[in-house]
């Protein structure tokens, strides 16, 4: 992998998702914020592009459904925006903007690609393209302004619009696969799971010298063995993480995960 290039990484779209992650691995130096600095942020980076790869390897299966429209209703008064922060990493959003097109435009040339869900990709586009502005925005200590604000606080419903219609089954995050088998006694196969999502906390700090605390949504990771016999599908990882029955995770989240 070492000697790959950028066509390399970027030849289909599997390897394009695993050259989008790469950014989040790399040390993030002076001019981040403090938080991003620390072993524990680099283990929380590493946990997210694990549980990524394991979304990744998973056996994924799209179900077409019809066209959804949102029920109307009336849009209440507009609240003060809320002093939200974006995790400024602008390469990743750009490798992933860049998958994201390549996404389109492979589909729009099999002519697999309906108007609405060209719509949606192109939004999704948008959204990255955001991302990236806001990113540099942060890393070079400029003030956000309302919109920006406005577009963090609403960030969850963009990308729901996006999924809109989708199958429950298509939007869980709580997966399982099995990449590798050993057939020797006493036959087992390596599982890499997704859990239920964590919350993290993190203190940032704003331009006009404010530290604030700031909470969002981050994958948990699994990975142990269990017999090749009993392979696990997702309804049963999701059972066992209901019942509490479920493997320890890596000793190496300690550094930033508290039960």
């Amino acid at each position: 992998f070492g000697e790959f290039d950028v066509a390399d990484w970027n030849r289909n779209l599997y390897w394009a998702w695993l050259y989008a992650l790469q950014p989040l691995l790399e040390e993030f130096g002076e001019g981040y914020p403090t938080f991003m600095q620390t072993e524990a942020w680099q283990d929380k980076e590493l946990q997210a592009v694990l549980a990524s790869w394991t979304e990744l390897r998973h056996d994924t299966i799209l179900y077409a459904k019809q066209s959804y429209t949102p029920a109307l209703k009336m849009a209440p008064p507009e609240p003060e925006p809320v002093v939200g922060y974006v995790e400024p990493v602008p390469e990743f959003y750009a490798r992933m903007l860049a998958l994201t097109s390549m996404t389109r435009e492979g589909l729009a040339q099999l002519n697999a690609l309906s108007d609405e869900e060209k719509s949606r990709l192109e939004n999704l586009e948008s959204i990255l393209s955001r991302l990236i502005d806001i990113s540099k925005d942060e890393l070079e200590n400029k003030e956000l302004d309302e919109a920006d604000y406005r577009f963090i606080k609403n960030f969850g419903e963009e990308v729901e619009s996006i999924v809109a219609g989708v199958e429950a089954e298509g939007k869980e995050t709580t997966i399982v696969a099995d990449v590798h088998t050993d057939t020797n006694p006493p036959r087992q196969v390596l599982e890499e799971g997704v859990g239920y999502v964590d919350l993290i906390l993190v203190a940032y700090k704003l331009p006009d010298g404010r530290i604030l605390i700031g909470a969002g949504p981050v994958f948990s990771y699994y990975e142990f063995k269990h017999p090749m016999d009993d392979r696990l599908t997702n309804e049963k990882w999701r059972e066992m993480l209901e019942q509490g029955d479920v493997p320890e995770r890596p000793d190496w989240i300690a550094s930033f995960y508290a039960k």
